[in-house]
């Protein structure tokens, strides 16, 4: 069994649970991904204290072989319904009604978890982040996926600014963003990428619109990858438009933003609570005057999704922590400066993923 699995069944025996379900459906639950490495859409897992099963339907069973070779297989017909194959995987088990099984009271509708009451022969326990616990800190496979999807995701970047020019759409340069990512290897895009120029650059979660740049203006870009093996890439630059210089204002504001980006990461080491690494940049934004136009979190957990589970209010940084540093600063019908890199927390303090230049003017 491998050691996720292995570390879930030690969890389970402190939660005095004889098992746990863990349904993906329509790929909704990457936790199926991180137990198993099966990366289909639409799997049931049941982790016992002593065995691990995966039970999904024929168009799965093949890649379930070669994904979760592991995993013992139980194959669903479409025509019965997904909890009798349930049960006979906890028979196999040796499992009875008076077994506690966890579910993921997060990832099931309550409709769902009603209905698996009434048919699965087991008594049935709401969890919750059981298995996101484990996914806040990356092992070292994890770290090289995130690290290679970071590279790729940077060398994007170098190759779309040298394109910015007057008359650009924002769609354009999205476009631009959106096809070398696939052109170097990504599956698809970890979230829809956000370009966001002159006065849009002010909306945090801009809709890339067909608005035309002009010159000098800031543009923001906020993209990245899903790629081979589920880990993701974040990444925001702010690069300004050629053919005029930047209004003096706004190169103050970036600056600021940098700073900010540089002390929060030189803060960052094991130990460090969520609070106080957003409150370094915060405070030095607030102390430069701009402190209400940052409007967001300094930045998220990142992982097989862009926003990966973490426990923010309770669990301190640790090796193996990965994160993004996205300072921000956002003037309504002026613009805005959002500057972002992705970071492992390391032994000593910590290492940028994301190795995209900053702009210099």
């Amino acid at each position: 069994m491998n050691t996720r699995i292995k570390n879930l069944q030690r969890a389970l025996i402190k939660q005095k649970l004889d098992g746990l379900l863990v349904r993906t459906f329509e790929g909704d639950n990457q936790n199926v991904l991180y137990l198993s490495g099966f990366g289909g859409t639409t799997a049931v897992l049941l982790i016992t204290r002593k065995k691990a099963y995966i039970i999904t339907d024929a168009r799965y069973w093949l890649r379930v072989r070669q994904e979760a070779p592991q995993l013992k297989l139980v194959k669903v017909d479409r025509s019965k319904k997904i909890t009798e194959f349930v049960n006979r995987a906890l028979a196999d088990s040796g499992l009875t009604k008076a077994s506690r099984i966890g579910f993921e009271a997060a990832h099931i509708p309550v409709m769902v978890a009603n209905n698996w009451q009434k048919e699965i022969r087991a008594k049935l326990v709401p969890t919750t982040h059981l298995v996101e616990r484990f996914r806040q800190f990356k092992d070292a496979d994890e770290i090289a996926k995130l690290a290679h999807a970071c590279k790729v995701t940077s060398r994007v970047y170098n190759e779309v600014e040298p394109l910015l020019r007057p008359g650009m759409t924002e769609v354009q340069v999205a476009f631009e963003l959106d096809m070398r990512l696939r052109k170097h290897g990504a599956i698809s895009n970890s979230f829809t990428s956000i370009v966001a120029a002159g006065p849009n650059a002010a909306v945090p979660h801009h809709a890339t619109s067909d608005r035309k740049l002009k010159a000098g203006e800031p543009v923001i870009m906020d993209f990245g990858g899903l790629f081979e093996g589920g880990y993701c890439s974040d990444i925001t630059r702010t690069a300004f438009v050629p053919g005029r210089k930047p209004d003096p204002r706004m190169v103050d504001i970036y600056n600021v933003v940098l700073e900010a980006n540089k002390v929060a990461f030189k803060a960052l080491q094991p130990g460090l609570m969520w609070r106080d690494y957003d409150a370094v940049a915060r405070d030095y934004i607030d102390e430069a005057g701009y402190g209400k136009y940052f409007i967001h979190g300094l930045g998220h957990s990142l992982g097989l999704v862009a926003h990966d589970p973490y426990d923010y209010e309770h669990d301190a940084f640790d090796v193996g922590t990965v994160i993004t540093n996205e300072p921000g600063i956002y003037i309504e019908d002026f613009g805005g400066v959002r500057i972002e890199d992705d970071l492992v927390v390391t032994e000593t303090g910590a290492k940028r993923l994301t190795t995209a230049p900053y702009w210099q003017f």
